[in-house]
């Protein structure tokens, strides 16, 4: 990172929508020339790998704060914005620690890793249950029921209702993005409304008649030290059901379609299941279903030959950061026994923000793929998926197949 160029000039303002139409291409043309960009006045984006690695512990930044989120937003105030005020991923310091500490030892590589065989018997389940001979949505039928049938499953929701309330959360991710969608609102707003009184039902339940799952041990410690609200303690649930089922049903469904679409390495993973944790890191690093880490800056910083000022949003670009070719040996390419991905991968971020779902994630789209490849080998991709928008909580298109 350049703190020390002698001229500052002000970061280009691009149109969202230029980015939009090709968000890969865009920004290598961009992190050419520019190590910052701006997509409005108070949302800025770092591009270049050399700068976004630090950027994520530069202490003139912090995790931005919902409020904050919500202000410069301009979210209307309702659920949606009060889940946006309330989650872990937009606190700092002890209110982060107080919100993410009960969910650790559910979400340790330890306790995941032990449920790697009922994570397993969902996936193979839901493969052998797809139709065989006409055309379907994997996204629909596949890729979106692992994800949020095994967190209903991890918090003691009846999986047989994750259909119902997945809808909700979808439609609530697709708000967290670097630009909140306003002519949608009323309908996150919905979303979030019916899911918060969906979730907040089952943990009263478990208030008055505890059980054997995560919802009676986050409600009974809860119950005991009381240092959140009742209402933030069920924000955080549904933040671990969105972070936990819309981002990996997106990731999942790419990564089938990219693998699937290189005919040597699909047949490489049939004859070597060993291969499969490699190729998922290559798939998250060529079209990841998350684009960046939101920071607030706290003080004037140099980026490159651009000043940010205080008081915005920076975003850092994780999705540009993957393809940039300081980081990557021909970042343009899919390699899928790639050698030279970081110790950690970017896609989860880094320090105390990193994604509590990372094992989780991990395993969930590992068990799916190597079903598919056990059951169905012969998967045919008609309409290949499409990952939208730059930012945020990316979007996925569907996913037209037909087994034989």
């Amino acid at each position: 990172m350049n703190h020390t160029a002698s001229i500052s000039i002000e970061a280009p303002l691009i149109d969202p929508d230029w980015l939009l139409e090709d968000p890969h291409a865009r920004f290598a043309q961009l992190r050419r020339d520019h190590a910052v960009i701006r997509v409005s006045d108070h949302n800025y984006y770092a591009l270049r790998a050399n700068d976004v690695f630090p950027l994520l512990k530069d202490d003139r930044t912090v995790q931005v704060e919902g409020s904050d989120y919500v202000a410069l937003h301009q979210i209307p105030d309702g659920a949606m914005a009060q889940f946006l005020r309330d989650i872990l991923l937009f606190a700092n310091g002890a209110d982060h620690r107080a919100k993410r500490g009960p969910f650790a030892r559910a979400f340790s590589h330890q306790a995941i890793l032990a449920s790697r065989d009922d994570i397993q018997a969902v996936a193979r389940k839901i493969v052998a249950e797809l139709p065989r001979g006409e055309s379907f949505d994997l996204v629909a039928r596949m890729t979106a029921r692992v994800p949020s049938e095994t967190i209903a499953a991890i918090l003691g929701l009846p999986v047989t209702e994750a259909p119902e309330f997945a809808p909700c959360i979808y439609e609530m991710a697709s708000a967290i993005g670097p630009i909140y969608p306003m002519e949608k609102h009323s309908r996150v707003e919905a979303a979030a409304r019916e899911v918060f009184g969906y979730v907040e039902k089952h943990m009263l339940s478990r208030l008055a008649m505890p059980q054997d799952d995560l919802l009676s041990d986050l409600v009974a410690d809860w119950d005991e030290a009381r240092g959140i609200p009742f209402s933030s303690l069920v924000n955080q649930v549904l933040a671990f059901m969105l972070g936990g089922s819309d981002t990996t049903r997106a990731a999942l469904a790419i990564a089938i379609s990219l693998l699937r679409q290189r005919p040597e390495d699909w047949a490489a993973l049939q004859a070597d299941p060993d291969l499969i944790p490699a190729a998922i890191s290559e798939c998250l690093r060529f079209e990841p279903s998350v684009g960046n880490v939101p920071r607030f800056t706290v003080a004037e910083m140099r980026i490159g030959e651009a000043t940010v000022p205080a008081g915005v949003l920076l975003q850092l670009s994780t999705m540009s950061a993957m393809r940039d070719p300081e980081l990557y040996a021909d970042p343009e390419e899919f390699i899928m026994r790639r050698s030279d991905h970081p110790r950690l991968h970017l896609v989860f971020g880094q320090g105390p923000h990193r994604c509590i779902g990372e094992m989780l994630a991990r395993i969930e789209m590992e068990e799916s793929l190597k079903a598919l490849l056990e059951a169905a080998p012969g998967i045919e991709i008609e309409t290949a998926p499409r990952m939208i928008g730059f930012g945020g909580i990316r979007q996925i298109t569907p996913m037209m197949v037909r087994i034989p």
